[in-house]
This record gives C-alpha cells, structure tokens and sequence, in this order.
C-alpha cells in the first residue's frame, strides 16, 4: 500500500515495481496456459524481469533508508541503476536476435560478449543482495577457474579458454545461464509461487494454523507436535523452509516454551519440521522441478518417490517431541478454545479444494503448468464460498505480484547455478569430479559419503536448488554407472542439497528459528541435526533399496511401510533413549539404534534381525530392569 508520507520518487519505484511484478506474473501465466513464447526467449525475458525486479527492490530500501549519508546513498543509487542497465541490456541479443545468433552458431561477436559480461556482474550482484556471498562467491570462483584451469596440473586441469569463449558459451550454450535452472525457474518456480500466495490469502494457511491448535490441545507435547503439523503443512504452499520458520514459528516458538520446552529445543523442532516442507509434496522445493528435467519425468513421479521418506521423516520428529514431552512431564496445551478451533477449521476447510484439484490433476496425467493454472483460477472462487474467505479484486492482484516477488531470491540463485554448471560442462569440471568419485568404483559408500559431503557443504551458503544442481551436474552420472537407480541418486542428493539448512556449523533455518526463539543458535543447530537425523540416513536405504521411494512399484512401497515406521519408532528410541520409560543403557541405545536401522532397510534378512534387536531391548526394558528410571531433562 502506499502510504501518504512517501516522497515522488518512493512512489515512483513502489508504483514501478509492484507493476512489473504484476505484468511479469500475467506473463508467466499466460505462456504456461497458452505457450505463444518460445523457452529460447522466454529465459532471458524471464532473467529480465527477475533481475530487474531485484534491483529495483534494493533501491527501494536503499531509497527508504536513514542510515547511509547522502553521498553514500547517491553512489549505490547509481551503482544500483547501473546494475538495472547491465540486466536490461544483458538479455538484448537473446530477446531481439535469438534467429541471428541460431542461424550463425559458433560465431562471437562484441555484441554476445558485452552482454554476457553484463549480464554475468549484474547476476552476481543481485544473487548476492537477494540469496547471500556464498553462491556469487564460489560462482566467482569457477570463472576464474575457467580462465586459468589450464595452469593448474594433473586430474583437475582443463585446456585453455579464451574469456570470449567463456562469455559465449554461458551466454548462449543451453548448459549456460540460461540451462535448466532458469527453465525451471521461469515455468514452474513463478507458477508456484503465485499458486502458494492465492492458497493463503484464500484461508488455508488459518486452516493448516487451526488443525496445528486442534493437535496441541489433544496431545502430550502438543505445543511442539502442532509445530510439526503446521509446518508440514505450510510447506506444501511454501517449499522454502525460512519462509516456512518465519511464518509458523512466530506462533509455535513462543508456544513451545510456554508450555516447557527449552528455548533451543522449541528451535530446534521448528527448523526441522520448517526444513521438511522441501521434501513434503506436493509442492516441495524448486529443486524438485529441476530433478524432474533432469530425469526427463513427469513431476507426479518425483512426488511418489518423496512421500514414504516425508512421512519417516515427520513421524520422527514427531516421536522425538513426544518422548522429550514424557521425560520433561509437558502435557497438552490448556488454553486452547477448542470449541473455536473446530468453529476456524468448519470455516476454511473448503479453501483446501483447489490444492487437492491440484493434486489429483498432476496424478491424472496433466501437466504441471496446466494443474497449477487450474488451481490459480479456482482459488478465488472457491474462496468465495465464505465471505470469511472471499478474495477481493486487489488481493487477486497482490497475490500475483507477491508470487512473483517471492521467486526473486530463487530466481537469482538459479541464474547464478547456471554460472557454475556452465563452467563445469564447458571445462569437463564434472568429468574430473567423476573420475575422483571412479576411485571408489568398488566401495560405492564412500562414492555416496563424498556427495553427501559435497550436498553439505554446498547447500551451507546457498539455497537447495543451486546445491542440488550444481552436485547432481558433477556426481549423478558417476553414481548411476555404479549400479544405482537414477530417481534414488537424484533424491538422494536432493535430500542432502535439502537438509544442509539444519547441519552446523551453517544451518541457516535453524539460525532463523534461534532468533525466534532468543537462544544460542549453534546450539539449536546441533539439535535440530539431531532431530533430523533420519533424514540423514533415509538416503542411505533407498539408494541401495529403491522401493522405498516408490520404483518397485506401489503394492511393493506399501508393504515396507510398517516395518519403516517401526524402524523408525526403534531409530528415535535409540537416540532418544526413551523407550516406554527413560533408558539410559548406551548398549541397549545402540541395539535400538541398529535395530531400527534394519527394519527401514529392506529385506526379510534385515527386518528379522532387526526385529530381534528390539525383541532383547524389549526384555531388558521390561522384564530385567524393573519400571523406568526417573525422568530428567535431557541436554
């Protein structure tokens, strides 16, 4: 809204940008629904607008600013419009001489190289304004190391690359800026966002809010396991686990600790079920889409392989929370209304119809574009059923601009990934890299210890989406010729490019959830990795058991089902140490540990043997050791 006290120029730029966020979200809608522009021109059109928004943005808080002195603030000013001309002018030769440069392939030209040097500074000044320094950084990194790879001797070297070849081939190689991720950005990223902006205006976040009540009111711990269900259903809207912190953590965080979790637990639980709404279909996060290109699958298929290891994973850190509350002597939430609960969900339950549309329609067959269009035009009407829920004219419109802002950030991180897997496919990077992996050729688990590794640390500066792609260009490949299914590497590495956001020492949705919760966030970062943990190890079993991400078919993925959630169930009680009582036994710990790891790992061999385990901890527990030990807080 503009307020009255804004100068001319605030209300130039507010006007100016909500404008071409709006038109640029119109765009975006109108190519998917009818595709009159073609992916060549509709990638830099896309960059254009994402770019010039960022920047635009920035200098809108630049200009609202009271810190910065009159000459400093002049200098970013024109820094910053200077940015605005290289983005602009950046995609001109892709947008008005796409035919020439297709039609004369190979030839460098001043022209491609002036734009491509362009638009390569304005992408690594906007991603690192919008995303942070670690991605422009090791973006940076990589041209350097495309220009002088070739002095750097042995394995990792490359042959040499004038820099206008570097520029062309980023510029107009598909493997370049304007490759998979920024295809993936600019045909599912702004759908999806406009698609999560028209859910929650429509209601449905106040209904994900009100069942997460109903949950806290009912059961032990409900304070943190309504935490759980609110973030786990925000993230079927958000697919971004800050957002998602920031969002249900200012009401589950305090929450938590009035009702006696520690400050840094309470954390620590809103991270990780935050974190999980990029693993969480059906929206999950972009890097999802990106995986569904790559594979050349429908988005229905990589839905399938996440749900078993989503509901492991969500059901763990429900267990945990419950085991914690049993040691700690916390109960259901008291004050809740449950009579105005019930009263919230009988008003915006019907605003859930447009995502299960949604859903059905992607496992029906339809595209992804078409389904979440169909879910677009719906939800106002469907919101209109309710006067509660009635979406006005100018919200239709906000929620357009504000799907289109929120792929800002993303956008930017895409763009900037196209940098480095430009690089890798032009100087054969990747080629290196799966050589090194080949070293391993036969002990693949240190192959898979190494991309963990490489998802980690990656995924610790930027978003999942840079780090899923940057690490599946460079291992995916290596790890199939090993032997492993193509979906399981893909969501193995995808899950580690995911959970980075809660593994120290840079967990940055955890650091999120700690200013929320006032406490120390390394702290909340080592337990909520802890919380986390079966996501850790979930990637281990379906890369080497793929049925449980659904490729054996769906009567196969079933059936593990209960023998997975009682490993799971075992798994938690080992690093909980509760197990119908306080178990403070390190060896019986660890038989629960390992027998859980058995029972998710599947095979007949595996189960019984993990169903044992259980079976001794079972008569320790009950029989031996007489009664539990008295509870205490845990660390």
């Amino acid at each position: 809204m503009l307020s009255e006290n804004k100068t001319s120029p605030e209300k130039f730029l507010t006007w100016t940008i909500y404008i071409l966020a709006l038109v640029g979200g119109l765009i975006h809608m109108w190519n998917s629904a009818v595709g009159t522009i073609s992916a060549f021109q509709m990638r830099p059109l896309h960059l254009a607008i994402i770019g010039a928004l960022a920047v635009l943005v920035d200098l809108e808080k630049l200009i609202k600013s009271k810190k910065s002195s009159s000459a400093v603030k002049v200098l970013l000013v024109i820094l910053n419009l200077f940015m605005l001309f290289c983005v602009l002018y950046g995609v001109k030769e892709l947008l008005f001489n796409y035919d020439e440069i297709a039609r004369t392939a190979g030839k460098i030209t001043p022209s491609i190289v002036i734009c491509s040097t362009l638009l390569i500074i304005s992408i690594l000044y906007f991603t690192e304004r919008k995303v942070g320094l670690a991605l422009p950084v090791i973006s940076f990194i990589f041209l350097i190391y495309a220009l002088f790879g070739h002095l750097i001797p042995g394995i990792l070297g490359h042959s040499r690359f004038s820099y206008n070849r570097i520029a062309y081939f980023l510029y107009v190689n598909g493997n370049g800026i304007f490759g998979t991720a920024i295809d993936t950005s600019a045909r599912y990223l702004v759908l999806f966002m406009i698609m999560g902006q028209f859910i929650e205006l429509s209601g449905t976040s106040k209904l994900f809010m009100a069942l997460a009540d109903l949950v806290s009111s009912k059961v032990r711990g409900g304070a943190a396991k309504s935490s759980v269900v609110a973030s786990a259903l925000f993230g079927t809207i958000s697919g971004t686990p800050i957002a998602n912190v920031m969002v249900t953590g200012a009401f589950t965080i305090p929450m938590m600790k009035k009702s006696g979790f520690e400050d840094s637990f309470a954390g620590a639980v809103e991270a990780t079920a935050s974190t999980g709404g990029l693993i969480m279909p059906p929206m999950m996060g972009a890097g999802a889409f990106v995986m569904a290109e790559l594979l050349g699958v429908g988005y229905d298929s990589i839905m399938v392989a996440a749900i078993i290891p989503a509901i492991l994973y969500y059901f763990s850190i429900y267990v945990a929370i419950d085991f914690y509350a049993a040691k700690n002597n916390i109960g259901k939430v008291e004050h809740v209304d449950v009579a105005d609960v019930k009263k919230r969900i009988r008003t915006y339950i019907h605003t859930i119809i447009p995502l299960c549309l949604f859903i059905v329609s992607v496992v029906m067959g339809y595209s992804v574009f078409r389904s979440a269009i169909i879910c677009i035009v719906l939800t106002p009407f469907v919101a209109a059923i309710r006067k509660e829920t009635r979406m006005s004219f100018k919200q239709i419109l906000d929620g357009i601009v504000g799907g289109m802002k929120d792929t800002i950030s993303l956008g930017a991180a895409c763009a900037c990934a196209g940098i480095i897997v430009g690089v890798i496919s032009l100087t054969g990077f990747g080629f290196s890299f799966a050589q090194l992996l080949g070293l391993f050729e036969n002990i693949p688990i240190m192959a898979l210890i190494i991309t963990m590794l490489v998802c980690i640390v990656m995924g610790m500066g930027m978003p999942a989406v840079a780090s899923y792609m940057i690490t599946a260009t460079i291992a995916a490949t290596t790890l199939i010729n090993m032997g492993f299914d193509s979906m399981a590497v893909h969501m193995f590495i995808f899950y580690f490019s995911c959970f980075s956001s809660v593994t120290p020492p840079v967990a940055l949705a955890s650091y999120a959830a700690a200013g929320l919760a006032g406490t120390n966030p390394m702290t909340t970062g080592w337990k909520a990795f802890r919380l986390a943990l079966v996501a850790f190890i979930c990637p281990y079993f379906f890369v080497y058991s793929p049925a449980l991400i659904g490729q054996s078919g769906a009567l196969a993925s079933i059936a593990l089902l209960p023998t997975t959630i009682i490993g799971t169930f075992a798994f938690v009680c080992g690093i909980s140490g509760y197990f119908f009582g306080r178990m403070d036994n390190i060896f019986f710990r660890i038989l629960m540990i390992l027998g859980g790891c058995l029972l998710i790992d599947p095979g007949i061999a595996t189960d019984l043997i993990g169903v044992a385990c259980i079976a001794v901890t079972a008569v320790y527990r009950f029989l031996i050791k007489k009664g539990p030990d008295q509870p205490r807080a845990i660390a």
